[in-house]
């Protein structure tokens, strides 16, 4: 099973390019190592829709939980030396931020809707309960 979820904070812009969304999410240690990390930075992939929903309603400093599959990738470079990578190929995420990284942008209803939807999903699957009178929006 290759199954990855997380919660933290957007730790960069996205760059988007044919169609592929990538960004950082940091998601804070619960403990300071040796090195002085205070968190750990996952490298995020989202594909087609799902980019486009993300790079219009998610920035930088944004909370937001993710589901996902982590993917390996290999590559030489023009020496010849093999370099490998890892990212969280992102099926879902949700937006935990309470409210709009744009506070001009007012947000449709359709919008709304999709939005607590999600969260109703997100709580569903976390076997937690909340109300309409919980929900941010």
């Amino acid at each position: 099973m290759n199954n990855f979820s997380g919660i933290g904070r957007v730790a960069m812009d996205a760059k988007v390019g044919n169609g592929v969304l990538t960004s950082l999410l940091a998601i804070k240690r619960i403990y300071k190592s040796n090195d002085n990390q205070t968190a750990d930075f996952i490298r995020l992939t989202i594909f087609n829709k799902q980019a486009d929903n993300f790079n219009r309603l998610v920035a930088k400093g944004d909370k937001i939980g993710i589901d996902g599959s982590i993917k390996t990738s290999e590559y030489a470079d023009e020496n010849g030396e093999v370099h490998y990578g890892w990212s969280v190929v992102v099926n879902h995420f949700y937006l935990l931020s309470t409210k709009p990284h744009n506070a001009s942008e007012k947000l449709s209803d359709a919008t709304i809707n999709v939005l607590n939807s999600q969260l109703r999903s997100a709580s569903k699957q976390a076997k937690v309960t909340v109300s309409d009178n919980e929900l941010p929006f």
